[in-house]
């Protein structure tokens, strides 16, 4: 997963949250129920559909799995799996498993990034040329680490909990396997975003890579994340980069029926 999936996408997903403020204060993992999310993905002016994305999630006993899937007019398409342990009524949703592969228009592998993260075992991988250029590590995966879509979903239930500043790890491959800390600061104010109507509010993400700050930063686009207060704080889009050095995107919540 890119840095910068890993605070937007990756912090895409307000999925439909189930129960109230007063339910997922009471029970951390119901923050993480959700049911299904449209996202259209447009080019970085917003004028143009170029694309859409969709997550599912499956419950499995004490776990549950995301799927989602991302498919863009010009062929290219991503699959995202995550795995959570969410466990009993007073469990504190934990990341299992995760893995994000980039397919080219032509169905070939572009990238795959993976982590386990029982074992820390993790992979960012890339695919050009007929050349593969794995990066693989063992790393240190703290308690409050997520990826992918699980990230937004923590975001979105502390938000809920009345959390303004929001503190957690996050896994993604810059370009290779890393966790970082992550603070996503809620502005005090609300604001309208001419591509989702409402009184919204903005996430702005702040990773923090240690000694590669210097590095990376400038290869860092603005990322943030736009949620409505007044529709349980879902998220309705945001923009970021599709993977490190990647094309620079913008993602809009596709409204469910009634």
């Amino acid at each position: 997963m890119n840095i910068a999936l890993a605070l937007v996408f990756s912090l895409v997903a307000s999925l439909t949250v189930c129960g109230n403020a007063a339910a997922i204060e009471a029970n951390p993992a119901s923050s993480f129920n959700f049911r299904t999310l449209h996202l259209k993905i447009l080019s970085p002016d917003g004028k143009r559909t170029i694309g859409s994305t969709r997550f599912i999630v499956t419950p499995d006993n004490s776990s549950e799995e995301i799927k989602g899937e991302t498919t863009y007019i010009d062929g290219e398409h991503d699959v995202e799996s995550v795995r959570l342990y969410v466990g009993n009524a007073d469990s504190t949703p934990r990341l299992e498993t995760y893995e994000h592969s980039f397919f080219n228009a032509d169905s070939m592998l572009h990238m795959v990034d993976m982590l386990d993260a029982k074992s820390g075992i993790a992979s960012c991988t890339s695919y050009s040329a007929g050349k593969i250029n794995a990066r693989k590590l063992q790393l240190e995966v703290p308690a409050d680490s997520f990826a992918g879509a699980s990230e937004l979903m923590m975001v979105v239930g502390s938000l809920r909990r009345g959390i303004r500043n929001v503190r957690f790890h996050a896994f993604a491959c810059v370009p290779g396997p890393r966790i970082f800390s992550v603070e996503a600061s809620l502005s005090d104010r609300s604001e309208h975003w001419p591509l989702y109507p409402g009184d919204l509010v903005r996430l702005d993400m702040q990773p923090d890579l240690g000694v590669l700050n210097l590095l990376i930063a400038p290869f860092m686009s603005k990322m943030d994340a736009w949620f409505n207060p007044n529709d349980n704080w879902n998220y309705v889009g945001g923009e970021f980069d599709r993977y490190f050095r990647g094309p620079h995107v913008l993602t809009v919540r596709v409204p469910t029926p009634d």
